[in-house]
């Protein structure tokens, strides 16, 4: 008896399994992003030829980051936010971009508060984004040369 049953116990299984699988379809459409940034365009501020190394606090020299969402009415998306960010945020500052400058940063402003890179601020309406600022910053312990710099940080849009 304990080999008929361990014989049904097998032929059972592989009755459910055969039917347990089946194979499965995906497909969707692939879509332009319904919104984009300047028009996928470069934003540039600049922040003027004569900045005085004494000068630079974190409050002088402060500009505003002028950008655009435009967003495609065919595909609007329900839930819009940007996201503000960098692959090399300075050492002594979180919120602060590292220039080609040792010792320069570029602390970046989200609504008037110093930005968190990545993470997603909402979007209301598109055509009244988030007010974002540029302000160089010094590291305390370097003190500055002479020259022109460059700083680079990601601004992208995210929906669902």
């Amino acid at each position: 008896m304990k080999i008929s049953v361990t014989g049904f116990l097998l032929v059972f299984q592989i009755i459910c399994s055969a039917h347990a699988e089946d194979n499965m379809f995906f497909h969707g459409t692939l879509v332009t992003p319904p919104c984009t940034i300047q028009n996928g365009q470069e934003i540039d501020v600049a922040f003027g030829e004569d900045l005085g190394i004494n000068k630079i606090d974190g409050v002088n020299y402060r500009q505003n980051v002028n950008y655009r969402i435009v967003c495609d009415t065919h595909y609007m998306p329900n839930e819009l936010a940007v996201v503000v960010d960098s692959t090399q945020p300075t050492i002594f500052d979180s919120s602060a971009v590292q220039t080609t400058k040792n010792g320069l940063g570029v602390r970046i402003f989200v609504a008037s508060q110093p930005a968190t890179f990545g993470t997603r601020i909402a979007v209301k309406d598109p055509n009244s984004p988030p007010e974002i600022e540029a302000v160089p910053v010094q590291d305390p312990g370097i003190t500055l040369d002479e020259g022109a710099f460059d700083a680079t940080m990601t601004l992208r849009v995210d929906y669902m």
